[in-house]
């Protein structure tokens, strides 16, 4: 089980933060190859698509949508699709655990390969690919630019429990070749693992812990919602009056909730673990 994190942070809309020592078009270029990976409301986070109509995303990023956005939508490349509902899992409360919702499409999304969900126990050391969209930096310093451009980075899951995977950011010459982590504003995107060469998501980028520098700095730890302990109720929600639990917000559904692009306030609440690892 995961230790207590003593801050999370809450900052301004961000994307994937990267080495200092390496040119960003490479991680342009990783990024590219993920079309799977949309963009969730003006600025307000990240989604996959995992079916033609079903995007998967954090649960604080669809409420936010959901409450902010008069005309809810994802876009994958320029192409805008509209939210008809969003699936919240029911145990999730602001900054707590299960951060993870589905969002349901008026309509199926066009020349994109949606990706499959990880559902095995292999997912501590194994490294990952995290995708983001939105202002980017190093993590050698907190200066941050914004261009909605989509990158993606590489890392190793240090830590997993049965709700969350943690990747900590390394300095060089530690880390993978193409080392970084979300910064605020890539909330709900995920954390892909290839399995038999294909990309599938392990989890959903939920919270961040300042490094030493600041908000995604070397030494920054990002939380992510495991997917494999939540794929049974993702896929309940595909499948409306199953009992999957899942509960439908409209738009005018208000959470009472702080600032959800990313969140503070303590950390991510715990169970004992339910999946072996």
């Amino acid at each position: 089980m995961l230790g207590l994190l003593s801050i999370l942070i809450a900052s301004p809309p961000g994307a994937i933060v990267v080495r200092h020592d390496r040119p960003d078009q490479r991680y342009l270029e990783l990024g590219a190859r993920y079309s799977a990976v949309g963009r969730v409301g003006p600025r307000l986070g990240d989604g996959t698509l995992i079916g033609p109509r079903w995007v998967l995303t954090a649960a604080h990023v669809a409420a936010g949508l959901m409450r902010r956005s008069p005309t809810p939508a994802v876009w994958f490349g320029d192409e805008e699709y509209r939210v008809v509902r969003a699936y919240i899992h029911p145990q999730w409360v602001d900054l707590g655990p299960h951060d993870v919702a589905v969002l349901e499409l008026a309509r199926p999304v066009s020349g994109v390969t949606p990706l499959g969900m990880y559902e095995g126990a292999g997912e501590l050391h194994q490294e990952a690919i995290l995708v983001g969209h939105g202002a980017t930096g190093s993590g050698d310093s907190r200066e941050r630019r914004e261009d909605g451009r989509k990158r993606g980075a590489t890392n190793r899951i240090d830590r997993a429990d049965s709700l969350h995977l943690v990747f900590h950011f390394d300095a060089p010459p530690g880390g993978t070749d193409l080392e970084g982590i979300p910064g605020a504003g890539d909330s709900g995107g995920p954390a892909l693992l290839i399995v038999g060469g294909r990309p599938m998501v392990a989890g959903v980028s939920s919270a961040g812990e300042p490094g030493r520098g600041g908000p995604g700095t070397y030494g920054a730890n990002d939380y992510f919602t495991r997917v494999s302990t939540h794929a049974a109720w993702v896929r309940g929600t595909e499948r409306p009056g199953t009992g999957s639990g899942a509960r439908r917000l409209p738009s005018r559904w208000r959470s009472g909730g702080r600032n959800h692009s990313r969140f503070s306030g303590g950390p991510p609440r715990e169970s004992p673990c339910r999946t072996p690892l």
